[in-house]
């Protein structure tokens, strides 16, 4: 999926079996005893490394900071995924 099309309606085939992945590697890190902020954070620095390297840094800076901004927008206490 290419970084400008990550807000896109209509998400990119495989996109959920890609998701549903990273929930069960999730879901396996909790299981083995790893905490979650170790996970999330393990995931968040593996995927903006890989972006940088799939589509380079200003491309992924850009997403970033689209990021950030839908986070300080979304309510406290959304439920998981409402991000997506």
């Amino acid at each position: 999926m290419m970084i400008e099309d990550a807000d896109a309606p209509d998400r990119p085939a495989g996109f959920e079996a890609a998701l549903e992945l990273v929930r069960s590697l999730w879901a396996e890190g909790r299981h083995d005893g790893v905490p979650d902020r170790l996970v999330a954070w393990a995931m968040l620095v593996e995927s903006v490394d890989r972006l940088a390297t799939l589509h380079g840094p200003n491309a992924t800076a850009t997403l970033l900071d689209r990021l950030g901004r839908a986070v300080l927008d979304t309510p406290s206490g959304a439920s998981p995924g409402s991000l997506q």
